[in-house]
C-alpha cells in the first residue's frame, strides 16, 4: 500500500548516540562528561536504572554533571546518554529549488552572499552577466554584475521620495542623494543641508556656492598717483559662506576653482592730463589690468565708468582685491558710492 504522512527523509546520515557511564560512592555529586550538553534536556541521567528529574535532580555547567544529592555507591550505577547527539546532512528539496519561499527572521551570513554567482567577490554579489570587472576594494559590499547594462532601481510612490543615505558614527544623514516624485527634483545635501538642488525644469542651484556682493558704502577719494591704490567695499549686499572680508575689501577663495571677478567703479575729477590709468584685479598668482590713456576722454573731463570682469583660476587661501593706478597728473580721483565688486564660485 501507498506511504501515508510525512515522506522519509533518506538523506539523513545520523550519528550513534553517546552515553557515559560513572561509579557511584555515596558522597561524590559532580562528574566529568566527555560532551558538553547545551542544557538538562539534552541528557537522559539514570542511577540504579532510575531516571533521574532534570528539572530538580542535576544542574549542568560545561561538562560538569553536579547531582542535588549524592547517587549511591556502585559500580556503572550511574549512566548518561546524549539524546541531542544526532546530526545529519539534509539535501534540500527540490520545491525549495525551483518555487518562491518566503523567509520570516533574520538570518545571519557570515561569508560573502551571491545571487547568480557561486563565488562571490563581494558581500553581496548579484550576477546576471560577466561584466569582465571585479568590484573596488572601498565599494565591495554590494556588486551588481551583467554583461550588459546594469543598474540599481530605488522605487517609490509618486508622490513620495527616493533617498540614498551616508551615515557616519555622528549622524544618520552626514550625505543624503535624494529624487521628489511630486517635483521631478533631485537634491544633493551635506550634514542634512541641500547644497544642489536640480528642479523638474532642469535648473541648477547650488545655495552653499561661494559668493559676494559689496559696495563702496561712502565715496573714497583722494586716490593716490603714481602707486597702486586697494578699492574699498564696505558694504555687503551678499556674502555666502562668509569668505569676503569687508574690512579690508578681500574675498579669501574657500576652495580651489574657477571664480568670475567683477568690478563696476565709477569715478569724479579724473585728472586727463595723467598718461593713463588702470583699473586691476588682483589675485594671489596673478593680476589682470585694464589700461587707458588720460587723453582718450577729453569730451568727459570729470565722471568716467569702468567695467571689468575676468574668470579667474583661484588656489583655496587665494585672495583677491580690486586696485586702481593713475600714472602721472596732479588732480587726485575719487571712487562714487555706485561702486561695486562681487566674484562667485563657477566650478
Amino acid at each position: 500500500m501507498a506511504y501515508v504522512g510525512t515522506p522519509i527523509d533518506t538523506q539523513n546520515q545520523f550519528q550513534a548516540l553517546q552515553g557515559k557511564r560513572f561509579n557511584g560512592d555515596g558522597s561524590t555529586t559532580a562528574f566529568t562528561l566527555d560532551i558538553a550538553p547545551t542544557s538538562v534536556f539534552d541528557i537522559e541521567v539514570f542511577v540504579e536504572n532510575v531516571r533521574q528529574d532534570p528539572n530538580s535532580a542535576y544542574t549542568l555547567s560545561g561538562t560538569t554533571l553536579t547531582f542535588s544529592a549524592a547517587p549511591s555507591s556502585g559500580t556503572n550505577n550511574i549512566y548518561v546518554v546524549h539524546q541531542a547527539k544526532a546530526v545529519g546532512t539534509i539535501e534540500v528539496p527540490d520545491s525549495y529549488r525551483t518555487t518562491s519561499q518566503t523567509i520570516s527572521g533574520a538570518r545571519n551570513f557570515t561569508s560573502n552572499v551571491g545571487f547568480g554567482e557561486s563565488s562571490p567577490s563581494s558581500k553581496v554579489h548579484i550576477k546576471n552577466g560577466d561584466c569582465g570587472n571585479t568590484p573596488h576594494a572601498e565599494a565591495d559590499d554590494l556588486f551588481i554584475e551583467d554583461d550588459d547594462h546594469a543598474g540599481l532601481t530605488i522605487g517609490s510612490p509618486n508622490d513620495k521620495q527616493g533617498s540614498i543615505y551616508f551615515a557616519d558614527d555622528g549622524s544618520q544623514y552626514a550625505g543624503q542623494i535624494q529624487y521628489n516624485h511630486s517635483t521631478n527634483a533631485m537634491l544633493f545635501a551635506t550634514s542634512a543641508t541641500a547644497r544642489m538642488t536640480i528642479d523638474g525644469n532642469g535648473h541648477v542651484t547650488m545655495p552653499s556656492q561661494s559668493g559676494f556682493q559689496a559696495q563702496n558704502s561712502s565715496e573714497q577719494s583722494n586716490l593716490a598717483i603714481n602707486s597702486f591704490v586697494t578699492l574699498t567695499f564696505a558694504q555687503e549686499h551678499s556674502d555666502t559662506n562668509a569668505d569676503y572680508n569687508n574690512s579690508n575689501s578681500t574675498f579669501t577663495a574657500p576652495v580651489t576653482g574657477k571664480y568670475l571677478v567683477t568690478a563696476s567703479l565709477q569715478f569724479n575729477n579724473l585728472d586727463h592730463d595723467a598718461t593713463y590709468w588702470q583699473t586691476q584685479i588682483k589675485t594671489s598668482n596673478r593680476e589682470y589690468t585694464k589700461l587707458d590713456s588720460g587723453n582718450q576722454y577729453d569730451a568727459d573731463p570729470t565722471n568716467f565708468g569702468y567695467y571689468q570682469t575676468m574668470v579667474v583660476d583661484m588656489d583655496a587661501n587665494d585672495t583677491c582685491i580690486i586696485r586702481w593706478y593713475q600714472g602721472g597728473g596732479t588732480a587726485q580721483a575719487d571712487m562714487r558710492t555706485e561702486s561695486f565688486f562681487a566674484m562667485q564660485l563657477l566650478a
